[in-house]
C-alpha cells in the first residue's frame, strides 16, 4: 500500500503538484498498522494529524507552491490509497456479535482472501474477454481499450470462481458467496476506471514500472481498494448484523 501510494505521490509531482509526499508516506504506512493493532482510536487520529501537519508543512515553508492544492492532493492520495488500503487490515476487527457468531481469525482471513481471488478473478475474466472479444468500449474517454464485453467476461468468470471456489472458504457459503460476486462485479471496475481516471488526468500510461509488463503496484491493486472495503461492509452484514 505504501508504494502504490508512493507511486501516486510521484505521478502527481510529474504534473507540476508539490504534495508533501513525505507526510503522506508516513501516515499511509502508520494508518495501515493503526487499522490493525488499535482501529477505534488510532485511524481518526493518523489521519487528523496528517491534515494537520500537511497544513503546517506549507505553513512554515517546507515547501513552498499552492497550499490548497497542494495540501488537497497530499490528503486526496493518502485517503484513496492509505485509507482504503487500510480496510484489508480493519477485516481482521470485525466485532463479534451474539453467541452463535464467532469471527475467528482464519474467517477473518478467509474474507480477506475470498475478495483477492474474486477480484483476480473479475481482472483476469475482463482482460481475457475484453481482448479476444471486446468491441463496444465502455467509458472511451476515460480508458479506450476496456470494454462492455470485457465487463460481462469478468461478471461471468467472478460469478464462476464464487460459486464453485469461494463458496468453500470459510465463513463463506454458496449464498454469501454470491453476494460477494455481486458487490466485486461493481466495485472492481469502478476502482479500475477512478485509477484510469486519475492517469488520464496525469497523462501518464502506468502509474509505476515495478512490475515490468503490469506498471506499478497502484495499477495492479486499484480494484482492491474499492473491493476490500466493499467486502468489509458486507461482511458486516453478512456474518455480524
Amino acid at each position: 500500500v505504501t508504494m502504490a501510494a508512493a507511486e501516486l505521490y510521484q505521478g502527481l509531482r510529474t504534473r507540476g503538484y508539490q504534495p508533501a509526499t513525505l507526510l503522506g508516506l508516513a501516515a499511509t504506512a502508520s494508518v495501515v498498522g493503526a487499522a490493525y493493532w488499535q482501529p477505534a482510536q488510532a485511524l481518526p487520529l493518523v489521519t487528523g494529524l496528517l491534515v494537520v501537519f500537511s497544513f503546517l508543512w506549507y505553513l512554515v515553508g517546507v515547501v513552498k507552491g499552492r497550499p490548497t492544492m497542494n495540501i488537497a492532493v497530499t490528503v486526496m492520495a493518502y485517503l484513496y490509497v492509505g485509507f482504503l488500503g487500510s480496510y484489508a487490515a480493519l477485516i481482521f476487527h470485525i466485532p463479534i456479535v451474539g453467541k452463535s457468531l464467532t469471527i475467528r481469525p482464519e474467517n477473518s482471513t478467509g474474507i480477506l482472501l475470498a475478495a483477492v481471488l474474486a477480484t483476480v478473478a473479475h481482472d483476469v475474466g475482463s482482460y481475457f474477454v475484453g481482448r479476444y472479444a471486446g468491441k463496444t468500449p465502455l467509458a472511451p474517454t476515460i480508458s479506450p481499450h476496456k470494454t462492455f464485453e470485457g465487463l460481462m467476461g469478468g461478471t461471468f468468470v467472478t460469478m464462476a470462481a464464487c460459486l464453485l471456489l469461494i463458496r468453500s472458504i470459510a465463513p463463506w457459503k454458496l449464498g454469501s458467496a454470491f453476494w460477494l460476486a455481486v458487490v466485486v462485479c461493481i466495485a472492481a471496475p469502478l476502482g479500475d476506471l477512478c485509477e484510469s481516471m486519475i492517469k488520464r488526468d496525469l497523462n501518464v500510461k502506468d502509474m509505476g514500472k515495478t512490475l515490468p509488463g503490469h506498471g506499478g503496484i497502484l495499477d495492479r491493486i486499484d480494484a482492491l481498494l474499492f473491493v476490500i472495503p466493499a467486502t468489509y461492509y458486507l461482511a458486516l452484514i453478512l456474518f455480524v448484523y
